[in-house]
């Protein structure tokens, strides 16, 4: 899922309207991930990610990974990872401040890859709870980041043992 998008120190955005049920996933997983990698730089962004742009470059990341809900006629939590020329066909958030924006600021603030990690919303109704498949593309994600650590320096010999 995430082999070979992850280079260095990676710094996460999630970001979605927790109200409108797997539109929240971005958030929601921002929040859990936080709590399962404290310190590490991750950032729920809710509905206004913008807010923690510069927040973000402080960290001086290698890699950025923004997540969010996007609807790409997958299967509800399937996961799929868009870069550089793919956001633009992952332009189809169901936010304001499209991940494209975001991705063209840090790229140029601070001059980190800037990958969408976009999760297939099930159910974006009115409510709170996530959908089933997309609560398990949550707990994938985040054993996947957490295997591989946020604050990993990939050029340290001792982290490819």
């Amino acid at each position: 899922m995430l082999n070979g998008v992850l280079k260095g120190r990676v710094a996460v955005l999630g970001f979605g309207n927790r109200l409108w049920r797997d539109d929240g996933v971005g958030s929601v997983l921002a929040e859990r991930l936080a709590q399962a990698q404290p310190g590490a730089p991750v950032f729920d962004g809710g509905m206004v990610p913008e807010n923690h742009l510069e927040r973000i470059a402080k960290a001086t990341p290698n890699t950025v990974l923004l997540v969010d809900a996007v609807d790409f006629g997958g299967q509800p939590g399937e996961v799929r990872c868009f870069s550089g020329d793919e956001l633009a066909l992952a332009g189809l958030s169901t936010h304001a401040g499209s991940p494209r924006m975001l991705a063209a600021y840090l790229e140029a603030r601070t001059g980190a890859i800037v990958t969408l990690l976009a999760i297939q919303p099930g159910d974006v109704s009115s409510g709170h709870e996530l959908s089933g498949p997309v609560e398990a593309a949550i707990s994938q994600v985040i054993e996947a980041l957490g295997k591989r650590g946020l604050c990993r320096d990939d050029s340290d010999p001792a982290n490819h043992a």
